[in-house]
């Protein structure tokens, strides 16, 4: 008796009875599963006369294989028979389900194989292991493939089997974690690149998917998250139980597990994250493994870290950040705000860990790897000489406490410092309890770390951590100190620095203020410290005390001079040591040698940050010109790094005791002339391996910068020098890649292996150095057309030519960015050259739209994820750019350049879609800040985004802006149809919440009322009106939005004061009234808030034309207010208006010369003194018309009178009158 097909067909058709159902029952059960199998492999194919056949056949030997599950009454076969059978049909099965047909039957063989699995579990549990490991062998190459098929087996398994499935073994769970994970990724990856990428070519979107590293977003719905809610929870359960018993071979393989995991939570959180279930599963998996005794071992101390930093991973990702923190039922912003009085469990568990079962949170495991993994052998740390660059070698041996450190400080900055600081300061006094240098170095690290990751919640402990540090760097333990002058440096980084375009921090940070005294003495006495370590770092600690801020190690901003000239003789007394070194011998120490280059560059640091002040020392400079000329014949790396050391050291000194205007030149001019000497001698001679070329280039710059004029005759040998290293090709090669990972990754070599479509793994190697000479060439050609302005007008058009293609440069954003900055200076040169009559006109006409549509291009092309900073810098040198253009005028008052309407168009068009983008990055970021925003950390960094994208916002506005001024009524088609519909809707708060945005919007439509002529002004009038009347109202509106609105409101007066009825008119009147009449000009705290509204009261109501001139009869009170606020300074075009109207106003009778002769004589002389020094706030037929008020004075007032209030005047006002007058 057997089954064949013929049976088959009978069971298809049952008859009454189903007799073929009986014929079948009655073959044995190992019959059965023999002879069904034996069918399958004949039936399965693409024949659809079979199909019937084979599904049936496949349905029965599903059954059949669930039976030998059973017991051996019920089966008639010995467990041992049983496995032996399903071994018999296993392989067949798995030949069948390999063939590649996507049919129903492949779909139902992978259910019988599911089956078996659980069936060979149940009977036997080591052999259902090992045919775990067969399958998981077969289907690896299918799920690398990303066959539906095989996912969907691989789910039947995990359903049926779910233990046996991961408990297989530890290297087989490994690889398959693996493919799974990655298909994820690869799903993940292909999804973002296929909606975000405009190209349809398939192999750029290839080439981009293997860069496009990271996502910050889960997606609970998308298939990578299905993924990983069906088989996550018990892969990771299986690792836990893997890690309850680890033998020695198992601990690399959970290591790459957890590599896997990190790798996943940074490209596919969603599979990491889709549900609850499964986040909660992984932080408890990794909790498990970071929690793990070491004992000194190091392969176990890396599988700790591992697990951490899959966690600091995932906790990165901002939707899973906001639900680890925010308690069920609780807002962002009163967690923010400190009024969860509970934790979430998540955060609670993540930082306390879980008392019931010993595990701490993963701030204590960090510092516990902070202390046990440093260096132990203090004396030979202190030993080993300091080096001039810190590579990974320099600190291997306190690699674990690096990395353990590092991801203490993303915990901080990801879990919030509200949550974590209190846990951090309580470690550090259980810490500070024992005298071990360890722990002390591990505390200062700690605080380091935590100022970094959370500086804004750090603020009320900053005065305790400098005590802390003050105190522990008088420890013997040379450790400690290193790490206390660390922990000093850091601070003074993050010490706040105010200017005009940086507004005051709502808590600064005050180090320097408050400790500057004690930071600098303990700085002092470690200068002079036998260990050159210490000593190194102690001169780079008064680097960052010098030039340190913000957050940044150079914030750009000039320190207080009071905050450091009482000090700088203290300091060189110190540096005395350092300096004495007798270049003359040989031998000089590696660590000597480091030293004395960190003491040069302290001694460089206090003379910029004294400036003048420096003078008194000024006789370290014979000292540096020696020097920078030490041993020519040694050409080590080291001495090449001391003599560039020492001539940017002389050139800073010498910028800085010459004097801001250059006071005191004559004393630097002989010293400047042999620094130059040498320079041009090295690169006449191409010796170019006695001073690194960046430094010499960044030194002459700063010599033009001082020496002006003079520096021109020196431009012939440098000039060509640095725009050869500008023009030389890049070194790009393209190899065959021997790494078979068969993943994009970066070599130890700088080369990158990738994938390329039809081509295979290949390496593609670009010379890193050669990027690094172009940025720091284009710094250089920046700063010498900057210091020399007209004079470098010759060498401008080989300039441009040489730095126009580097702004397109696909490697590097630091080159386009520099080489953008440095083509504005030099497109400025040209303008000012021009201007002069220095060169001929044609040249900055020309480069002009060359210039300005490359940048617009490449702003353009520059995508949402690069750095903010390289946006920032090729949009500011646009908005230079046409700032220039339109400001730069010949003898004839004609532009040097003037942009064409035709490149406007196209200019302005790429510029409104940067704007659009500027402003819905904006958008979210202030959505996030009202609704998600947990920390006050990070609503600072939000708010720091925030103010990057508004300086962005800025320079695309003003580019836009300065093309309107300057084609004027030209700009009308553009403005109707690329400006007026997407920012018109923005000047109101129905448009936009953003204040950013209607600030924009008003400025833009200011100017087309101001510039385009009566037609616009007309057109546009209302709309900007509309805009003008909300921002007055509304208190919401900061000064800069309501100081636009004034000087819109003004324009409307002047060119469309039809658009102006009589009653909102005065009332708008009333509110310009009070903007400055409330407050004297010297007192008001925005004083060109305060002149605008000035320049519009007159506008509005006493200047000839004016649309309330008639309906307000008695003017008296407008215009005393109106001559307080007199003369104008700021804006130059409103101050000419104004001073211009005040003459109408004279000759109308509205200012009694004999009462008001007082202001009138101060007004006066204060705009002659104006411009006598070359602010141009009037014109000269107005300043002959004020002559003409002066004499009118002298006409009406009697000489004593007028001589006592002349002698109140200002001196200058004095003298411009009396200048004047003669």
């Amino acid at each position: 008796m057997s089954i064949t097909i013929e049976l088959l067909d009978s069971m298809l058709a049952p008859s009454p009875g189903n007799p073929a159902e009986a014929h079948y029952r009655t073959i044995p059960l190992d019959s059965r599963v023999r002879e069904l199998t034996t069918l399958l492999t004949q039936l399965h194919g693409e024949n659809a006369a079979n199909a019937g056949r084979c599904m049936l056949a496949a349905v029965l030997l599903r059954r059949e294989v669930e039976t030998l599950a059973g017991k051996q009454q019920l089966t008639g076969l010995a467990p041992s028979s049983a496995v032996s059978l399903m071994g018999e049909i296993a392989n067949p099965l798995m030949s069948l389900f390999l063939q590649n047909e996507v049919t129903q039957s492949r779909r139902q063989i992978g259910h019988i194989i599911a089956e078996l699995s659980s069936s060979l579990s149940l009977v036997s549990v080591e052999d259902g292991k090992e045919w775990m490991k067969t399958v998981l062998n077969y289907i690896r190459p299918g799920c690398g493939n990303m066959d539906p098929m095989t996912f969907q087996l691989l789910g039947d398994i995990a359903d049926r089997s779910p233990l046996t499935l991961w408990s297989v073994g530890s290297a087989e769970l490994e690889a398959s974690m693996g493919a799974l994970l990655q298909v994820g990724i690869a799903h993940e990856k292909a999804q973002r690149i296929m909606s975000s990428s405009s190209s349809k070519d398939q192999m750029e979107q290839a080439l981009m998917a293997q860069f496009d590293e990271k996502s910050t977003t889960v997606d609970a719905s998308s298939p990578s998250a299905i993924i990983g809610k069906h088989f996550l929870p018990t892969m990771l359960e299986a690792l836990t139980i893997f890690g309850n018993s680890l033998s020695s071979n198992q601990v690399d393989v959970m290591s790459s597990c957890m590599s896997h995991l990190s790798t996943c939570s940074i490209q596919c959180p969603s599979m990491m994250a889709g549900d609850d279930t499964s986040l909660t599963c992984l932080l408890r998996t990794c909790m498990k493994f970071a929690q793990i005794n070491s004992q000194g071992d190091e392969d176990i101390t890396f599988l700790k870290l591992s697990a951490l930093d899959v966690l600091a991973t995932i906790t990165s990702v901002p939707q899973i950040k906001r639900l680890i923190l925010k308690p069920i039922g609780t807002s962002p912003r009163c967690v923010m705000q400190g009024g969860g009085s509970e934790k979430s469990p998540l955060l609670k568990f993540l930082i306390q860990g879980n008392d019931d079962v010993d595990q701490k949170g993963v701030l204590y495991v960090c510092a516990e790897l902070a202390i046990t993994g440093v260096d132990q052998d203090e004396e030979n740390w202190s030993e080993d000489p300091a080096s001039v660059y810190d590579t990974e070698s320099s600190w291997e041996d306190d690699h674990t406490a690096l990395y353990a450190e590092s991801l203490l400080e993303t915990f901080v900055e990801n879990l919030g410092g509200a949550s974590t600081l209190q846990s951090i300061f309580q470690l550090v006094d259980i810490l500070l309890a024992s005298p071990s240098w360890q722990n002390q170095r591990a505390v200062l690290s700690i605080l380091e770390r935590c100022l970094a990751a959370a500086p804004a919640t750090f603020v009320p402990h900053v005065g305790s951590t400098v005590d802390v540090a003050l105190r522990l760097i008088q420890s013997s333990s040379k450790r400690v100190q290193y790490q206390a002058l660390q922990l000093l440096g850091a601070l003074c980084c993050a010490n706040t620095v105010e200017s005009d375009e940086q507004p005051a921090a709502t808590q600064p940070i005050l180090v320097r203020e408050n400790y500057g005294d004690k930071i600098l003495e303990a700085i002092a006495h470690l200068i002079q410290s036998p260990c050159t370590k210490v000593a190194s770092h102690a001169c780079l600690t008064v680097v960052s005390y010098c030039r340190g801020g913000n957050g940044q190690g150079d914030c750009m901003i000039p320190i207080e001079k009071d905050l450091i000239v009482p000090f700088v003789g203290s300091l060189l007394e110190a540096l005395k040591l350092p300096l004495s070194v007798d270049m003359s011998q040989q031998g000089v120490s590696e660590g000597s040698l480091t030293v004395l280059i960190r003491a040069i560059g302290a001694t460089a640091c206090l003379a910029d940050a004294s400036g003048e002040a420096f003078l008194p020392h000024y006789g370290i400079m014979g000292g540096l010109t020696a020097t920078m000329k030490a041993c020519p014949n040694v050409r080590t790396h080291e001495m090449a790094m001391l003599r560039g050391a020492a001539i940017e050291a002389a050139s800073i000194v010498g910028q800085a005791v010459a004097g801001p205007d250059g006071e005191q030149v004559s004393l630097y001019a002989n010293d400047a002339s042999e620094i130059m000497e040498f320079a041009t001698s090295l690169l006449s001679s191409g010796q170019t391996d006695v001073v690194p070329i960046d430094q010499l280039f960044a030194a002459c710059a700063r010599i033009a910068a001082v020496m002006g004029s003079q520096y021109v005759p020196f431009m012939p040998s440098i000039l060509p020098h640095i725009l050869k290293r500008a023009t030389e090709k890049l070194e790009v090669s393209i190899t065959d890649s021997e790494d078979s990972s068969n993943k994009s990754n970066e070599d130890d070599d700088g080369g990158y292996s990738i994938n390329i479509p039809g081509m295979g793994l290949k390496k593609i190697k670009i010379s890193t150095t050669q990027l690094e000479e172009k940025a720091n060439s284009a710094r250089a050609i920046y700063e010498h057309a900057r210091s020399l302005g007209k004079d470098f007008g010759p060498y401008a058009e080989a300039s441009a030519d040489a730095f126009l293609p580097l702004l397109h440069n696909e490697y590097s954003g630091d080159v386009r960015s520099t080489s953008a900055q440095a083509l504005c200076q030099i497109f400025k040169a040209a303008c000012l050259s021009a201007s002069a009559g220095s060169v001929a006109q044609a040249l900055p006409q020309n480069l002009l739209p060359v210039l300005a549509k490359a940048l617009a291009k490449q702003l353009s092309q520059e995508s949402d994820e690069d750095e903010l900073e390289i946006r920032f810098a090729i949009a500011d040198a646009l908005s230079e750019v046409m700032y220039d253009a339109f400001t730069h005028k010949d003898a004839n008052g004609v532009r040097v350049a003037q942009i064409s309407v035709l490149d406007a168009r196209e200019i302005v068009g790429h510029v409104m879609i940067l704007i659009a983008g500027c402003l819905t990055r904006r958008s979210k970021l202030i959505a996030e800040m009202t609704t998600d925003v947990v920390d006050n950390d990070e609503l600072a960094r939000c708010d720091e985004k925030l103010h990057s994208e508004q300086e962005l916002l800025t320079h695309l506005v003003d580019s836009v802006g300065y093309q309107l001024k300057s084609l004027g009524a030209s700009f009308i088609p553009i403005f109707s149809q690329l400006v007026a519909k997407p920012l018109g809707k923005l000047l109101t708060s129905t448009g936009t919440r953003d204040g950013r945005a209607r600030l924009s919007a008003t400025c833009l439509f200011d100017d087309c009322v101001e510039h385009c002529g009566p037609q616009a002004a007309s057109t546009y009038a209302p709309q900007l009106l509309q805009g003008v009347v909300e921002s007055l109202n509304d208190p919401e509106s900061d000064a800069e939005l309501i100081q636009a609105a004034v000087y819109g409101l003004a324009q409307i007066s002047r060119n469309a004061p039809n658009a102006l009825s009589a009653r909102l008119g005065q009332d708008l009147l009333m509110k310009i009234y009070n903007l400055c009449s409330n407050t004297s000009k010297s007192e008001a705290d925005d004083s060109a808030l305060f002149e605008n509204a000035v320049s519009c009261m007159g506008s509005l109501a006493l200047f000839k034309g004016a649309p309330l001139f008639d309906s307000i009869p008695d003017k008296g009170t407008l215009s005393k207010s109106f001559l307080a606020g007199l003369p104008l300074e700021e804006d130059f075009d409103e101050a000419k208006v104004c001073h211009d109207g005040l003459c109408d106003m004279v000759d109308m009778g509205l200012v009694d010369i004999k009462a008001e002769y007082n202001d009138l004589l101060r007004i006066i002389g204060d705009i002659l003194s104006f411009v006598a020094e070359g602010d141009e706030v009037a014109s000269e037929s107005t300043c002959a018309r004020l002559l003409g008020i002066i004499d009118q004075i002298q006409q009406t007032v009697d000489a004593n009178t007028i001589q006592a209030a002349f002698a109140r005047l200002d001196p200058n006002a004095q003298q411009a009158l009396v200048s004047a007058m003669q």
